[in-house]
């Protein structure tokens, strides 16, 4: 019986298509599921999210999301790792595991972190951290902190994690471990990132800043040429989003937890923009057509 990996590339790919289309397969009808349908495929778990970009991440694809400072990228990348339909593994160089999953609680559950920490949480709050826990249970991420190291602590990581589909790198400059010339620096590693997420076969999701953003200028929604470092962000991601909250600069217009996510790079389809809503109260993010 043949392996999947002796059949070409355009075979699997003509075979998709055809179930796609509602092909049969020994005269009996096909019924898949989007990840039946193509195995890279790895969604973001925000339906919006997955639409604008094809049914969601791709193995192989580097994936960049910046904004300005507490637009929420650490945020929004924990709940993409929480909430993806594969295995996730998430770095960060910004806090321990225990503090990340209990983040990853009080926002799931909508209750807020300094409750959690504190104890102090109503009956009906503790039934819903319950029902967090066990969801999370089976499919929260891996979670390590990055102490230094660079693209290589990366790589063994994912090296002891060998069944994650999707590796959040939360932050790019969490991984500078050369001051001498930190633009240099960070455009290899997201150059060595893209080259992880081939060789592994996995996608890397990485949160940026945004250095070369000009707050004074109107319209402060993130552009490519923000991200700075000599543009290596635009030339290797697959994937660019871009986060913008109005409320951060325009606190008056009734704009509250109005978030846009700009796709501002996609290279196998085209750019846009996708509506969230972030509730401050717990640091989440939701889909606003998700029911």
């Amino acid at each position: 019986m043949s392996h999947d990996s002796d059949i070409s590339p355009l075979t699997r790919i003509v075979a998709r298509l055809d179930r796609m289309g509602g092909g049969t397969e020994d005269g009996l009808d096909v019924a898949v599921t989007v990840g039946e349908i193509d195995p890279n495929l790895v969604a973001s778990g925000f339906p919006s999210i997955d639409r604008a970009i094809g049914d969601g991440f791709r193995r192989g694809e580097l994936v960049v999301l910046g904004g300005d400072d507490s637009a929420g990228c650490s945020a929004l990348a924990m709940a993409i790792a929480c909430r993806a339909d594969r295995r996730a593994l998430l770095l960060t160089s910004e806090m321990l595991p225990e503090r990340a999953y209990e983040r990853a609680l009080a926002t799931s559950a909508r209750v807020s972190l300094e409750a959690l920490r504190l104890g102090v949480v109503s009956s009906d709050e503790r039934t819903r951290l319950a029902t967090a826990a066990l969801a999370l249970r089976d499919r929260a991420p891996v979670v390590e902190t990055l102490m230094g190291g660079g693209v290589p602590a990366v790589a063994r990581a994912l090296e002891a994690s060998p069944d994650v589909s999707l590796v959040v790198v939360d932050t790019l400059e969490g991984l500078l471990d050369d001051a001498s010339s930190p633009n240099d620096a960070l455009g290899h590693a997201v150059l060595s990132l893209k080259r992880l997420a081939l060789r592994q076969q996995v996608v890397v999701l990485l949160t940026a800043h945004l250095p070369a953003l000009d707050r004074q200028r109107a319209d402060r929604r993130p552009r490519l040429t923000d991200f700075g470092i000599g543009g290596a962000v635009g030339t290797h991601a697959d994937l660019v989003f871009g986060l913008y909250r109005e409320e951060l600069y325009e606190v008056d217009l009734g704009v509250t937890g109005a978030t846009e996510l700009l796709v501002l790079k996609h290279r196998d389809g085209p750019r846009g923009y996708v509506d969230l809503y972030f509730d401050s109260r717990f640091g989440r993010f939701e889909d606003v057509l998700e029911e």
